[in-house]
């Protein structure tokens, strides 16, 4: 595989590669070292010229499973940057209480004070 400059993916890693928590050191040297190479075969925009090149195109098509470390990095790329990731949280939301929800114990005083014995 060959080199052409470091790569860097400011959008979706703006701290790098190796702070992102996504990537090992041996992963992240791989793609700072030779991810231009590997988005220009993946985008198609430059041709393979050597065996891994070919063996690469083949493995992130899906023609083989992916077993050389250049595949494996850019899949694990490709998953981290292509789909979307959602977070729970465990909060309960500000919005209007429905009956059946967790506002069935719902205090609110509807403006009459029928409620009260005097």
């Amino acid at each position: 595989m060959r080199s052409e400059g470091k790569f860097y993916d400011d959008k979706n890693f703006p701290r790098g590669f190796n702070r992102s928590g996504v990537f090992t050191i041996s992963e992240t040297s791989v793609l700072e070292n030779y991810g231009r190479s590997m988005r220009a075969l993946f985008d198609g925009t430059t041709q393979p010229i050597d065996d891994s090149e070919v063996q690469f195109l083949a493995e992130v098509q899906g023609q083989q499973e992916a077993v050389s470390e250049f595949g494996k990095c850019w899949i694990k790329y490709l998953n981290h940057t292509s789909h979307k990731t959602r977070s729970y949280t465990l909060c309960v939301s500000q919005r209007a209480h429905t009956t059946g929800s967790y506002g069935e114990d719902d205090d609110s005083d509807s403006g009459t004070d029928n409620d009260l014995d005097y």
